[in-house]
């Protein structure tokens, strides 16, 4: 039997247990799990803010916005969520262009 833990271990406990008691957040998000730094990070693939805010509601945290930089597709921001849950960093985050913020939030 091992003596030591495995950090991403305890991480991907962490989201079995996040996706059993809040399904919900299956349907817009996809997660990863850092190896370097273990962490959860969530990504939105739909729902822009207003499913960010849903993240923040269940998790706990705030919305942070971040500054616009240029990508590929033009000017873009990133908005996150970082917070704890079951004593493992979670970070959750959607990139939306700067002209459909108004439509996203």
């Amino acid at each position: 039997m091992k003596t030591n833990p495995i950090s991403q271990h305890s991480v991907a406990v962490a989201l079995v247990q996040l996706l059993e008691e809040h399904p919900e957040l299956s349907e817009f998000l996809s997660w990863s799990i850092c190896r370097s730094k273990p962490h959860l990070l969530g990504f939105i693939h739909d729902g822009g803010t207003r499913a960010l805010g849903v993240c923040a509601g269940i998790l706990g945290g705030s919305v942070e916005v971040g500054a616009p930089y240029s990508r590929g597709v033009g000017v873009v921001r990133q908005y996150s969520v970082t917070t704890v849950w079951r004593d493992v960093p979670v970070e959750i985050a959607v990139v939306l262009p700067v002209a459909a913020e108004a439509v996203a939030a």
